[in-house]
């Protein structure tokens, strides 16, 4: 009974240690936490890393790029995205990506035209 007990624990130690080594996936934050914008709208995107050494990336899939980093469509700092003037084609299928080619769960952001109202 106490070698069942012995190996039971061992096994334990053995998986939490295995489990608590990996990669886990980050999750992607929108604020202003909605999906749907206007054209010169301002939106942050962040990734919420439980591992921040998996060197998370905020990337998108648009009309105009596959997979692309913040670097050229917006301000990256660490882990998050700054765009502060939306257009048209930002709208996309944007996603946190780690070094390692894991990603998060991804959101379908739409940005809208400007209505204008003429007199």
């Amino acid at each position: 009974m106490e070698g069942t007990f012995l190996r039971w624990l061992l096994s334990l130690n053995l998986l939490v240690w295995f489990t608590t080594d990996q990669v886990l996936p980050a999750g992607l934050t929108v604020s202003p936490s909605r999906s749907q914008f206007f054209e010169e709208d301002s939106v942050s995107l962040s990734c919420e890393e439980d591992n921040i050494s998996a060197g998370w990336t905020v990337r998108r899939n648009t009309t105009r790029g596959t997979r692309t980093q913040c670097d050229g469509w917006g301000k990256p700092a660490g882990s998050t995205c700054y765009m502060r003037y939306l257009v048209p084609s930002d709208t996309g299928v944007y996603w946190c990506e780690s070094r390692e080619g894991a990603a998060s769960s991804s959101i379908q952001l739409t940005v809208s035209g400007k209505i204008r109202l003429w007199s």
